[in-house]
């Protein structure tokens, strides 16, 4: 079995992170800013807990963080990623104008 070297295993388990269509729509509206799980379940035509999995697998790879507000959590962006930059210079080239408010009935604050 061929060994790499720990950077580009650690950088080819971040691009697989990536490499799925509602992973990247989902970091593409994270950009623009923090969504609850049900934010993300109205914006896509797959189920909560299949939006929950791809959530898992963004937050396994450091790809975003979260924030509990009471029974909430709230996902975003991790800016400590270190190939945050990266991401965020692809993120740009994507279009957010469909990206909608929050659609949770909870007062933001």
């Amino acid at each position: 079995m061929t060994r790499f070297d720990p950077e580009i295993e650690t950088m080819s388990q971040y691009l697989k992170g990536l490499s799925d269509p509602v992973r990247l729509d989902i970091l593409r509206r994270l950009q623009v800013r923090e969504h609850c799980v049900c934010d993300l379940t109205a914006a896509f035509d797959i189920s909560q807990p299949a939006i929950s999995r791809h959530l898992k697998r963004l937050r396994e790879q450091a790809i975003i963080s979260e924030r509990r507000d009471r029974q909430w959590i709230y996902y975003r962006l991790n800016r400590e990623h270190p190939y945050y930059g990266q991401l965020e210079w692809m993120l740009r080239r994507l279009d957010t104008a469909d990206v909608r408010s929050s659609s949770c009935t909870v007062l933001e604050i």
